[in-house]
């Protein structure tokens, strides 16, 4: 099963300025094969993620995808950036995509972050090889170390996940670009998934792609209630 796991903001300020500017945020941690750094407002199941850059020269140099696409957009501002789904069994996904699907990927990458308390959460990383560009960046995938409930109650353990935080929900995820029902049947095989029209239905989130003149295809919008 595949679910929504966070949506990234691709900000120019630090976590400690999101932190103090929005209720239930706390500050993430540094990737510092990465160069960067990031604060996390949770919900219930999913979470935002604040993305910036810490060590300019690192992050240049590190070559990574999600990195990659944080420098290409903040060239022209802050705004949302792209998005990330669980997985359970991140190398049969890997499989799947290439050997049913024909994409190229990037294989199966292990990640870390430090926390704020020094704690080191792990996890592993998928990416369909692809251009960065102003075209809408396909999703990326995530299987964490731990089960999700463990997560969580370490997040509640450390009090992170507040109560305020656990009331909230990322429902909806809008995404404009120039051909809706290209975008969506694509992502729909991904996931290995329906659609209907041009929306797609996970168990914690729709996400919906919606017709733009603009340019830049990008996720435009996040509900969160």
């Amino acid at each position: 099963m595949i679910e929504l796991d966070h949506v990234v903001y691709f900000s120019k300020q630090t976590p400690e300025e999101h932190v103090r500017k929005s209720e239930g945020t706390s500050i993430g941690g540094r990737h510092k094969n990465w160069g960067t750094v990031n604060a996390l407002t949770y919900t219930k199941n999913s979470y935002v993620e604040y993305l910036s850059v810490e060590h300019m020269d690192i992050a240049k140099q590190a070559n990574h995808p999600l990195t990659n696409l944080l420098l290409h957009d903040l060239e022209n501002g802050e705004g949302w950036g792209t998005i990330c789904f669980r997985t359970a069994d991140i190398v049969g996904l890997n499989n799947r995509l290439k050997e049913e699907e024909g994409w190229t990927t990037s294989g199966v990458l292990n990640a870390e972050r430090e926390t704020s308390t020094g704690f080191i959460r792990k996890w592993k990383m998928l990416f369909i090889d692809q251009e960065v560009s102003d075209k809408l960046p396909l999703p990326f995938f995530i299987e964490w170390d731990e089960p999700f409930e463990d997560r969580m109650n370490s997040l509640r353990a450390d009090g992170t996940l507040k109560e305020y935080n656990e009331q909230l929900q990322i429902t909806r995820c809008e995404f404009a670009v120039e051909n809706p029902e290209h975008h969506s049947k694509m992502w729909a095989s991904l996931f290995s998934t329906d659609r209907v029209e041009n929306t797609i239905i996970l168990p914690n989130t729709e996400l919906v792609f919606l017709k733009t003149t603009q340019d830049k295809e990008r996720l435009s919008h996040v509900e969160i209630n």
